[in-house]
């Protein structure tokens, strides 16, 4: 990662503490909380599914989200969370849109790749050896997709290098957008993590992602219970009609616990 840009992102990622990790339910989260496990030794302790968030134990260390738009605490994040450049914000987000201070109103400027290369760029991991693996990282969250629209490769391209990914780049030059599809099916890597009888499982191949990527990718075997509920649903915004978190908030009647743009006009939120 370019220095200027890590210099931006909030001091706890680079501290040495003592944390849990919380799961939400796919690819990109577990890969990113597995490099966690190994770079920093946080074990998954939390599982969040946008309804629910489960506990294995009653763990008294301070919890940290991947790929989850949390409101407050510490998480790593990628989506865009701001509605105007003056929107509330959580300030311990690890978030390229948050550090960069895109909102809606700049929302096709957006870092629109995944929570795993923020990851494995803040801490400095060497790319996959082989240009399957290289494929396959970039398949995770469709991270690829932005450099084959001609109005947005730039854009793509741009943070590909701020994360310092050039080679990334060449790579995308390289392929096509069916080779990433053909790496996506080949490893199930689009499919969902779900809570069976308490107990984590998924359909993708995390034994083949792990080999190609070089980590080790693992769910945790314990059981998990529920610890807390949530309301989950959308939220339209009108085109020519400015919003803020609070005003949303008001008219809901409730506190937002984790919230997502997931176009300029759609928000996804959880409500306490």
């Amino acid at each position: 990662m370019k220095k200027e840009f890590k210099e931006k992102f909030p001091q706890w990622v680079f501290e040495d503490n003592d944390f849990s990790v919380c799961l939400s339910d796919d690819l990109d989260s577990l890969v990113g909380a597995s490099i966690l496990k190994q770079v920093k030794g946080w074990e998954i302790k939390h599982f969040y599914d946008f309804h629910n968030l489960y506990s294995m134990d009653k763990d008294k260390r301070k919890a940290v989200g991947v790929d989850i738009a949390l409101e407050s605490g510490m998480t790593f994040d990628n989506h865009v969370v701001r509605l105007t450049k003056s929107d509330r914000v959580n300030t311990l987000s690890a978030n390229p849109n948050v550090v960069e201070n895109i909102s809606r109103e700049n929302y096709t400027e957006k870092y629109a790749m995944s929570t795993t290369l923020l990851v494995w760029s803040l801490f400095d991991l060497p790319l996959p050896e082989t240009d399957e693996g290289k494929l396959l990282l970039l398949s995770i969250d469709s991270s690829y997709k932005g450099h084959y629209n001609e109005s947005f490769r730039s854009i793509q391209n741009g943070w590909l290098k701020k994360l310092g990914f050039e080679e990334l780049i060449d790579i995308q030059n390289k392929y096509s957008v069916g080779d990433f599809v053909e790496v996506k099916k080949k490893y199930d890597s689009s499919m969902k993590i779900n809570l069976k009888d308490g107990f984590l499982t998924t359909k993708i191949n995390l034994d083949g992602i792990s080999q190609i990527l070089g980590i080790h990718i693992e769910l945790p075997k314990q059981v998990f219970y529920v610890r807390k509920s949530f309301k989950r649903g959308t939220y339209n915004l009108q085109y020519n009609k400015r919003y803020n978190k609070e005003k949303i908030e008001n008219q809901l009647r409730k506190g937002i616990f984790s919230m997502a743009l997931t176009s300029k006009h759609t928000v996804s939120l959880t409500l306490k």
